[in-house]
């Protein structure tokens, strides 16, 4: 059962209780027929017989199983598309942090009450893979899915096509061109426009808008638009952006890991660029992960944070307010993202998918913390390397 890993951050009976119902809408286990015992379960799946009971309960408490006492599980005589039509699909391309856990949660506290079950899939950041999800999910006859689509180059074509076709999709934090779907995210252009009018009211002038270069993924693209309004409604010169690291996105566990063992292509390109930075006071990072491995890299150079260089995030991780020195950041607000997504699809589906598609922004607000000073506190190493 290739489909269950202890490598995957999702709890191995969710990962089993998707495959039971791939198994069963798909038809390999038709209606009526008795499934594989626990054990032989257990042993397909590599995971331990509480595993598979949880997984079983769940599929039952879902009306896709029946248990005859002394005689074994069976599939219920009509869970086809009926019961798909109490499916959610819900793709994200990770599940390695705390925002991911807050927007699945907001997602089911709009489903649950509605009995609609949500089946969870990783994409592990690549189109193809979310492609190849969302072809399983239309072929088990979801009701709708939710989607937070791959950062890619390349359209999402398949993701258009489901659209066209009619299945109801609500995508969550970000958007692509072509895809007309309800989209439902924070407020990216005000939580940079904040994030830099904080840097500007504590007197920095020379500040830093750093990413990846991927600027035209909507969320660092507005973040960024923020950076450059905040710049220009103070009378200041946006800098061009400070681009480090690979044109992919940052994955959690990395970021953790480069931030510990010091080590790493993007600590080492940090802290290049932290030495050639010029007259730099401040940094706004396109996210916390960015942020974090900035402090790391500025502690690696000797540059103090905040006496030297003042630092601001964005998303406001539940681990960076217990970084040595505690990061100001952006809080954005995934558990609301992932209900108002959720319920939007609810209605897209009771009204057939009909309609223009909508989008909501949610509102951010900024974090202060330890990362941050005012100007007048700093004698910035940045400018004594150049002196």
């Amino acid at each position: 059962m290739d489909t269950v890993s202890r490598e995957s951050p999702i709890p191995l009976h969710v990962q089993l209780l998707n495959e039971i119902r791939h198994r069963i809408l798909g038809g390999e286990w038709p209606a009526g027929s008795r499934i594989p015992p626990e054990h032989a379960l257990e042993r397909e799946a590599g995971v331990s017989r509480n595993t598979v009971r949880k997984s079983l309960d769940a599929a039952r408490a879902e009306g896709l199983l029946d248990t005859v006492p002394g005689k074994g599980t069976y599939v219920t005589q009509r869970p086809g598309k009926q019961h798909g039509r109490r499916l959610i699909g819900y793709v994200v391309p990770y599940f390695r942090s705390s925002f991911d856990g807050q927007l699945i949660r907001g997602a089911e506290s709009a489903l649950r009450p509605q009995d609609y079950h949500i089946i969870f899939a990783t994409s592990d950041g690549r189109l193809a893979e979310e492609n190849r999800t969302l072809r399983l999910l239309q072929q088990d006859g979801v009701a709708g899915v939710l989607v937070w689509p791959v950062m890619a180059d390349d359209p999402h074509r398949h993701l258009a096509e489901l659209i066209r076709g009619g299945l109801p999709v609500g995508l969550m934090d970000r958007t692509f061109p072509g895809l007309e779907a309800d989209v439902v995210m924070c407020d990216n252009f005000g939580g940079g426009y904040l994030a830099t009018q904080h840097l500007i009211a504590l007197g920095h002038r020379r500040i830093v808008f750093l990413c990846r270069p991927h600027m035209a993924l909507m969320p660092v693209a507005e973040r960024l638009r923020g950076y450059r309004q905040a710049m220009q409604d103070a009378g200041l010169d946006a800098l061009e952006p400070a681009l480090v690291g690979e044109r992919q996105e940052i994955r959690t566990d990395y970021a953790l890991r480069s931030y510990t063992d010091a080590s790493g292509t993007d600590i080492e390109q940090l802290r290049r660029y932290l030495i050639s930075a010029g007259r730099a006071t401040a940094i706004f990072a396109m996210n916390d992960l960015m942020a974090m491995q900035t402090l790391r890299a500025a502690e690696l150079e000797g540059v103090n944070i905040p006496q030297d260089l003042s630092v601001v995030g964005f998303d406001d991780l539940d681990f960076v307010g217990h970084l040595r020195v505690p990061l100001t950041t952006v809080s954005q607000d995934p558990f609301a993202v992932g209900h108002e997504a959720a319920r939007r699809l609810l209605e897209r589906i009771a009204a057939g998918a009909d309609g223009k598609a909508q989008q909501l922004v949610l509102p951010t607000r900024l974090v202060v913390r330890a990362s941050t000073a005012p100007l007048a506190r700093h004698v910035s190493a940045l400018d004594l390397r150049r002196r």
